[in-house]
C-alpha cells in the first residue's frame, strides 16, 4: 500500500512538472508571436477593406493610406460587440469614409453557420443626396469551420458576389437566401432588388452557411441604419 502511494505521488509530481513546462513553453511562444499575429490580422483587415472599397473598374474609392491610418487608429477597438438581434452580431469598430457624393461604412458581423461562427465584413454606401443606403460589397473573413465542398464554397468570389449590390429596398425587407424566399428559379441579379440572395445554384446542398452570412448582414444593416445613423435621413 505504501509503495502504491509512493508511485502515485511520483506520477503526480511528474505530471505537474510536465504541465508546468508545457504552460511556460506555450506562454513564451505566445509572447514571441502575439505581435506578429496582431500585425497579420491588421494586414488582413486592411487588404479586405481595400478590396471592398474598390469600384468595378479596379479603382480604389478611398485612398489606401487613409484606410491604413483609420484601421491603425481603431486597432484597440477591435472585437467588441456593438449590437445583437438574436441571430446576428455586429463587432466593432465601424470604419467610416467620405467622398464627394457619398459616405462609406465598413462593418463586421457574425452569425452561426454549420460548424461555428461565419464572419463577414461588409461595405455600405450612403448616397448624400438621396439618403439611400446600399450594400456595396462583402468579404467573408472566416468560414474555417464550414464543410469543405459545401458551406466552405462561401469563400469563392463568384459566390460572395451573389450577396451584393443590394439596394435599401431589399435591405429593409431583411435579406433571405433564395430557398427560404421560394425563388430558386429566379435570376440572381433581379432578385437582389427584393433582398433575395440566390445561392442554390452555386452552393448546392449548403443552406446553413449562406443563411449565416445573410443573418450577419441583416444585423449589420439594422445597427447601421437604426443605431449608428439614427434612422432614415
Amino acid at each position: 500500500m505504501k509503495e502504491n502511494r509512493r508511485e502515485m505521488l511520483k506520477m503526480s509530481i511528474t505530471l505537474m512538472i510536465y504541465t508546468l513546462i508545457a504552460g511556460i513553453a506555450l506562454g513564451l511562444v505566445y509572447t514571441v508571436t502575439k505581435d506578429r499575429i496582431a500585425e497579420a490580422e491588421l494586414e488582413n483587415v486592411i487588404s479586405s477593406m481595400v478590396n471592398l472599397l474598390t469600384d468595378e473598374n479596379g479603382n480604389t474609392i478611398v485612398n489606401v493610406d487613409e484606410i491604413k491610418k483609420i484601421v491603425l487608429e481603431k486597432r484597440n477597438e477591435m472585437g467588441n460587440v456593438l449590437f445583437e438581434d438574436g441571430v446576428g452580431t455586429v463587432i466593432s469598430p465601424v470604419y467610416e469614409f467620405e467622398t464627394g457624393n457619398a459616405r462609406y461604412f465598413v462593418l463586421t458581423g457574425r452569425a452561426v453557420g454549420y460548424g461555428g461562427n461565419v464572419v463577414t465584413m461588409a461595405a455600405f454606401m450612403l448616397d448624400k443626396n438621396s439618403g439611400e443606403l446600399t450594400l456595396k460589397a462583402i468579404k467573408v473573413l472566416d468560414y474555417s469551420q464550414e464543410t469543405p465542398g459545401l458551406g466552405a464554397k462561401i469563400g469563392e468570389s463568384n459566390v460572395q458576389e451573389r450577396f451584393f449590390p443590394i439596394p435599401e429596398s431589399g435591405l429593409k425587407n431583411g435579406l433571405k437566401v433564395d430557398k427560404d424566399a421560394g425563388k430558386q428559379s429566379a435570376d440572381p441579379e433581379e432578385v437582389k432588388q427584393e433582398g433575395v440572395v440566390k445561392v442554390s445554384d452555386v452552393m448546392t446542398g449548403a443552406t446553413i452557411t449562406p443563411r449565416a452570412v445573410v443573418s450577419s448582414l441583416n444585423a449589420v444593416y439594422k445597427f447601421l441604419r437604426e443605431k449608428y445613423l439614427g434612422g432614415e435621413e
